[in-house]
């Protein structure tokens, strides 16, 4: 069984050049991946290619050993943390209910959902901004909510993208170690885009490697 797999694929957008060559590979085991590049090749629309969300140019994806869904609906057992400006600036919803929004929207909350809820609030330094409204956070307040809601999920793959750019250095040491509990205790299997990586990288399990020519656009990638 894999977490993810991936034949002869190439990422980018419908009538525009590709942004990558035709590359293959295969996740068998839980860890933390790096997708690492320059900006602009692709890290995050492979991400979102992964996820179902952008459909590929050319070659199949398997999460879970099943085809991606339907674009724009990502699989259960699989939480995505996007990057915070990409999220309605307008979204008015508490940010006690967005977090809530984790479990899904069929689960009965229970009293040790809600305390479990309140601890992850303090933990991630949210205490008392529950009531609030989710679109007057700061940015960093914004992806620290969306990491609580990943990780109140309980995932079995966790895509983030670009979360340490809005997070200071108490938070990204926070989040890197979050991530490393959830390889190593839950079996979860993390990919992560960003270019904050570099005082991280005893806890990257494998990196995934964009390169480009000067003279070229697409990007050759290598694991």
């Amino acid at each position: 069984m894999s977490y993810l797999s991936w034949q002869q694929l190439v990422v980018g957008y419908p009538n525009k050049k590709p942004l990558t060559n035709p590359f293959s590979g295969e996740i068998t085991n839980p860890g933390i991946f790096a997708i690492i590049g320059q900006n602009g090749c692709g890290k995050s629309t492979l991400l979102k290619t992964w996820l179902g969300l952008i459909k590929p140019l050319n070659g199949t994806v398997l999460l879970n050993d099943a085809p991606i869904p339907t674009e724009h609906n990502i699989s259960q057992g699989i939480a995505y943390v996007p990057q915070f400006h990409t999220v309605n600036r307008y979204f008015h919803i508490s940010v006690y209910d967005f977090i809530k929004q984790g479990k899904g929207p069929s689960h009965t909350f229970k009293e040790q959902d809600i305390t479990e809820i309140n601890s992850l609030l303090n933990e991630w330094q949210l205490n008392g901004y529950g009531e609030r409204s989710f679109h007057e956070l700061s940015g960093g307040q914004k992806t620290r909510a969306m990491i609580i809601r990943a990780v109140l999920s309980k995932p079995k793959m966790l895509f983030l993208d670009e979360p340490l750019a809005s997070l200071d250095s108490c938070c990204q040491q926070q989040l890197i170690e979050t991530l490393e509990t959830l390889t190593q205790e839950n079996k979860v299997c993390v990919f992560i885009v960003d270019h904050h990586l570099e005082n991280f990288n005893q806890f990257i399990t494998k990196k995934i490697k964009f390169t480009r020519k000067h003279d070229q656009e697409i990007s050759t990638i290598i694991m």
